[in-house]
């Protein structure tokens, strides 16, 4: 410790008083002088460290947001990709009465082993990606919406969790969390999957129909004569064919997928029965390690997918009957329920369910560690776990 020196005190010379200060000498001044240096060389030091220690600026809110559509757009991407000759195979199979008749019945299989083996002789191993391009030009930007909306909603809803809570909400230990109530998840997570999903609904209808073509029969040569041929016969109204079961199936979808999804990313986090499979990272700050978000992704897409499936169901039907069904036989998302609930029961709206529940874990896996793993190497912080 640098001693401080103070300044010598000179008694005051009175009638009564004959005590008197010796004036300092110039060794005194010397030593005075060096301490002042020191002391103010200490100083600047501190400073220094000071500002070291400051917190570094977030990054300005556009950065932030092309960050978060970046990460969103390449973990929806990613899984696609990873999941596409699965989803074929389940949009085959949902509008499999739809387009089977005498003529073409041949075509389509009626289990899903045939069902692969005749998509790969007809058009060899990458006729499994058909139309794959198309999914990732639909699931960049909607993935990238619908994570970028999610999170801000996230950021408003926790901001007012009074509305969702009557108290504060503590941990297992009683401190505060600043986590998100499950109905400020709910709520972001609807609202994420409807504004996506109005947003980039045309490019998943042209990718469903360029999907289902028949094969020597196709009526469509790429995406833009999709877009072109659509506007021009059915009108602009016609890219939103089926719009409405849809978002029967995005918006509960989302809803219960990310309410899952964060609810138990929180409980994994504090229960000790997962401590040897957390991962701390560079900072001490536990995350969910593979294994961990491969078991929360697998169990929210699960429980959403079993939800909705019966309007994915219709709504893929809604998207091709304009270019398989004559305009008399038509029918509305009820219809096609009824229809299907009239013929072929129950089995009928779950039809396909096998695949899609196949390429849940991989899908939803991916999907959530890819983004996780972009928001650390891009430096995303959300104040959240």
């Amino acid at each position: 410790m640098i001693r401080r020196l103070t300044k010598p005190k000179h008694g005051k010379k009175g009638n009564n008083d004959t005590s008197t200060t010796s004036p300092p000498t110039q060794g005194t001044d010397d030593d005075q002088q060096q301490h002042q240096v020191v002391q103010q060389e200490e100083d600047e030091d501190d400073d220094d460290d000071e500002d070291s220690l400051e917190p570094i600026d977030p990054d300005p809110r556009p950065i932030s947001a092309l960050k978060h559509l970046f990460s969103g757009g390449i973990a929806g991407s990613v899984a696609k990709t990873v999941t596409a000759p699965l989803s074929r195979l389940t949009i085959l199979f949902q509008v499999h009465s739809l387009v089977t008749t005498k003529e073409n019945r041949p075509k389509y299989a009626t289990s899903y082993t045939i069902g692969l083996k005749k998509i790969i002789e007809r058009g060899g191993i990458l006729s499994l990606w058909k139309g794959n391009g198309t999914s990732v030009l639909h699931r960049f930007p909607f993935s990238a919406i619908n994570f970028y909306v999610y999170e801000n909603m996230l950021d408003i809803t926790t901001e007012h969790r009074h509305l969702f809570e009557s108290a504060s909400a503590v941990r297992g230990d009683g401190r505060p969390t600043k986590d998100a109530p499950p109905l400020a998840r709910m709520i972001s997570g609807a609202t994420a999957g409807c504004t996506a999903c109005v947003v980039c609904y045309p490019l998943d209808l042209v990718r469903t129909r360029l999907t289902t073509e028949l094969p020597g029969q196709e009526y469509y040569k790429g995406i833009t004569d999709a877009f072109a041929k659509i506007v021009k016969n059915e009108g602009f109204t016609g890219l939103y064919a089926g719009i409405c079961p849809t978002l029967f199936v995005a918006v509960p979808n989302f809803a219960i997928s990310y309410t899952v999804y964060g609810t138990l990313k929180e409980y994994v986090l504090d229960d000790d029965l997962f401590y040897n499979l957390r991962k701390v990272d560079v900072d001490g700050q536990e995350t969910l390690g593979l294994k961990l978000t491969l078991l929360c992704g697998a169990a929210s897409g699960t429980l959403s997918t079993l939800v909705t499936f019966p309007f994915d169901t219709v709504r893929r039907r809604m998207q091709i009957q304009n270019l398989h069904v004559p305009v008399e036989k038509r029918l509305s998302g009820v219809g096609q329920i009824r229809m299907l609930m009239q013929n072929e029961g129950i089995r009928g709206i779950y039809r396909g369910l096998t695949p899609e529940l196949l390429k849940v874990v991989p899908m939803v896996g991916t999907m959530f560690t890819v983004y996780e793993f972009l928001k650390v190497q891009l430096n995303v912080e959300t104040g959240r776990r």
